[in-house]
């Protein structure tokens, strides 16, 4: 195309309005593909020799020589190629902006205002009664295959009176001329709905069907009394679709009004993948938000929600058809990572019960490198069938987290539970006893003996041990005093000696004898130091999965073979990551274990060896005598047997005997027990999608998903930072009546004062 720009020449205005150019001169300026108009404004200032600061750019609308419209954005100059994009030149008017002293206003016509100009009102003959078909007028000649000669599309304005309270929404202007009047062609009846549903949005009115078939189409404005109309049908012969005929002006001032327009879900859906696949973590709200903003659609929470999922299952697949593939996907897991185990089990109508998971690399490194204790945890999922995520993690020799196994199952319940851990000892079967901290709840307590039986030890969560006695505790209890009974029951637990631990539940005894034997009824050889029988290195709490809780936050909306996938992928990066990091150590033990070392090697200037005893030691440090046997590597304050490392004492006595107290660390926390934990790699899985047939007779199973409603709000997904252990995290500091003292209300709600209120009036 090519834009003849005349320069250097007058307008002049005539009696009737029109307007026409004289003198100066014109050139010629083709147009490329893409092109902008700070790069059309350097192409015309190069061709006459001219600047481009202060350059204005104007031009007319097809059969309109009455106002001359101005460009000046990038918006401006590409709407005015396509007014005349079906011929091969136009006229532009290159004009210099001049001081206001010296304009001529009784020379130039008016100026409209600039969201005007771009859509300039076609004189009054143009669109006037003789140049409006009856909508009735059959425009296409059936009886024959000629086609009738189509007007050429002319731009028109739905309201031709200006509109100065409202504001159109800024991405709905590019929709603003989708419809140009009669004569316009679509490829078909769907793209002539579509354009028209995207027109009524970018002009704010609404519209109704009259006719609404497969061959024709006819729709007026939803307002009573208002002219607008439009009609469509099929070419003869063809399956182009045609305006044949349209009233575009309203009278109903339509743009002031809001648009009640067809939010279907899958329309909506459709708007906003590009922004969901942008910012998966979009939230409904924002949403509906920027749909306000950008397209004047409004929105409910719900609705925004459900265009979301929309989205999400166009970009990622069906959630329902996830389901489907899981037997496919179990097999593939398997195929490409050997030694793994990823097994699921259906209800008797097929819907999902439960699906286990755990890959070579993970199980190999817990045997091979991590220490023989293991987290039990669960954590919702925020999908759209919801379900739990039960998860089994170690520590590994740096006190890392180390993801074992994973199961997503429909609910968390005893049952459920009992078929997780039953999975997993197949994979550790002789492996020697395994200490398990876990919740004393959810069938816990029970299954873990009647599966394992005597090759492990339950060490009780600490946090669900705390949040069990804060609710169990009846009476009137102020803040503080709960938090010092639960500072003291996490001192009692982590107290390895037996007069230590009655000391703390004496105090506790002091504020409620009443929590006294709670603690005391609680099975205190499952929790405290004093009594554990096992080893469970000082890991208190269950909340060790906090890797599982951060990667679930960000996959628990896919669905759920991408779920499983993406967890795998994380997996695989944080096996990778730490076997490269690992290479680069230098030390003989991890290097948390090598700073908690030389912190006891910093004590041993002031331990007293006193007397020996064969291979057992007496020492004294701090005033308090303890006991060392070398040999059994052990110490009466236990912390050697706690932690795998020596302490301060032990490491007295084996400095005088020349002996090195790495060679008396536990194996579990020496470097080359870390990287024979993250030895085996995690192998991608190939495309899981598959095109499942009802029909198939192949066996496959068809698996549906579990009949399992959204509740009400968002599913609260469990956030735990690595090391939040404190014992008062969960505490929430409760209302306190000024007046009586009392819990739970303040003096306003406070029946006593009403009582006393009542009383004395």
């Amino acid at each position: 195309m090519i834009a003849i720009c005349h320069y250097g020449g007058e307008f002049e205005t005539y009696e009737d309005g029109l307007m026409s150019y004289s003198g100066g001169e014109a050139y010629a300026v083709d147009l490329e593909v893409d092109m902008q108009l700070s790069g059309f404004k350097q192409e015309v200032a190069e061709t006459i020799d001219s600047s481009v600061d202060g350059m204005l750019v104007k031009y007319f609308l097809p059969g309109n020589k009455k106002n001359l419209i101005t460009v000046s954005k990038d918006k401006d100059f590409h709407r005015m190629v396509n007014y005349y994009k079906e011929a091969d030149q136009f006229e532009v008017f290159i004009l210099k902006e001049s001081p206001p002293a010296k304009k001529k206003p009784v020379r130039r016509p008016q100026k409209r205002p600039a969201e005007t100009q771009v859509v300039a009102v076609l004189p009054p003959a143009d669109l006037g009664p003789a140049n409006v078909i009856p909508l009735n007028e059959v425009m296409d000649n059936d009886t024959t295959n000629s086609i009738t000669p189509i007007p050429d599309p002319v731009p028109i304005d739905p309201f031709p009176m200006p509109i100065t309270n409202h504001e159109q929404p800024i991405a709905a202007k590019q929709w603003e001329n989708l419809i140009t009047g009669v004569g316009q062609r679509f490829h078909s009846l769907a793209e002539f709905r579509e354009a028209l549903r995207k027109y009524s949005i970018a002009h704010g009115f609404n519209y109704m069907y009259k006719k609404n078939e497969n061959q024709r189409v006819t729709v007026k404005c939803k307002s009573d009394n208002c002219p607008w109309r439009i009609h469509a049908s099929r070419l003869s012969t063809t399956q182009l679709v045609c305006i044949k005929t349209m009233r575009p002006t309203h009278t109903c001032q339509g743009g002031l009004i809001k648009p009640a327009f067809r939010a279907t879900r899958s329309w909506v859906g459709n708007l906003i993948k590009e922004k969901v696949k942008d910012s998966p973590k979009i939230k409904p709200k924002d949403i509906a938000n920027d749909l306000k903003r950008d397209y004047g659609i409004e929105l409910n929470y719900s609705q925004a929600r459900r265009a979301k999922e929309y989205a999400r299952e166009q970009l990622l697949g069906s959630y329902k058809d996830a389901y489907s593939e899981l037997p496919y996907f179990c097999e593939k897991i398997m195929e490409t990572n050997p030694g793994s185990l990823a097994k699921f089990s259906t209800h008797e109508d097929l819907s999902f019960h439960r699906l286990f998971v755990c890959f070579h690399a993970s199980i190999s490194g817990f045997i091979q490198g991590c220490r023989p204790l293991l987290f039990l945890d669960s954590t919702p999922l925020n999908s759209r069938y919801q379900g739990m995520l039960l998860t089994a993690t170690a520590a590994d020799g740096n006190d890392g987290a180390f993801p074992v196994a994973f199961a997503v199952v429909d609910e968390e319940t005893d049952e459920n539970w009992h078929w997780f851990l039953s999975e997993f000892k197949n994979l550790v079967l002789g492996h020697g006893p395994i200490t398990f901290v876990a919740d004393f709840q959810k069938g816990l307590r029970e299954s873990l003996p009647d599966i394992f039986g005597g090759e492990c030890y339950h060490a009780y969560c600490l946090g669900y041990l705390a949040e069990k006695l804060n609710k169990d505790l009846t009476g009137h209890f102020s803040h503080d005093a709960r938090r010092l009974m639960v500072e003291d029951l996490y001192a009692a637990a982590h107290e390895p000696k037996l007069e230590g631990f009655k000391k703390y539940t004496e105090d506790i005894k002091a504020i409620s004898p009443e929590a006294y034997n709670w603690i005391i009824g609680s099975e205190p050889d499952h929790w405290a130091n004093a009594f554990f029988g096992g080893l469970r290195y000082n890991h208190m709490t269950s909340n060790f999965g906090h890797y599982f809780y951060s990667w679930v936050s960000e996959a628990n909306e896919l669905p759920i073979t991408q779920m499983i996938d993406e967890l795998r992928s994380k997996l695989m990066q944080l096996i990778y990551a730490r076997r490269v990091e690992s290479s680069q150590w230098l030390t003989r033990l991890t290097p948390s274990m090598e700073e908690k070392l030389k912190t006891e090697i910093l004590k041993v200037s002031s331990v007293q060896v006193l007397r020996t005893h064969g291979s057992k030691f007496e020492v004294q440090f701090g005033g308090i005598n303890d006991i060392v046997d070398i040999e059994n590597w052990d110490c009466s304050c236990k912390v050697w047997l706690l932690t795998g490392l020596p302490c301060c004492h032990a490491i007295a006595v084996l400095e005088n005997y020349g002996r090195s107290p790495y060679d008396h660390c536990s194996r579990f926390v020496h470097v080359e027990m870390y990287q024979l934990a993250y030895a085996d790699s995690i192998n991608p899985i190939p495309n899981i999608e598959r095109s499942m047939d009802i029909e198939l007779d192949d066996g496959t199973i068809l698996v549906t998903p579990p009949p399992t409603a959204r509740t009400p709000g968002r599913t609260k997904i469990r956030k735990v930072a690595p090391g939040q252990v404190g014992p008062a995290d969960f505490l929430k500091r409760q209302l306190q009546c000024g007046k009586c003292k009392g819990l739970g209300h303040n003096k306003r709600s406070c029946k006593e004062v009403h009582e006393q209120y009542a009383t004395t009036s």
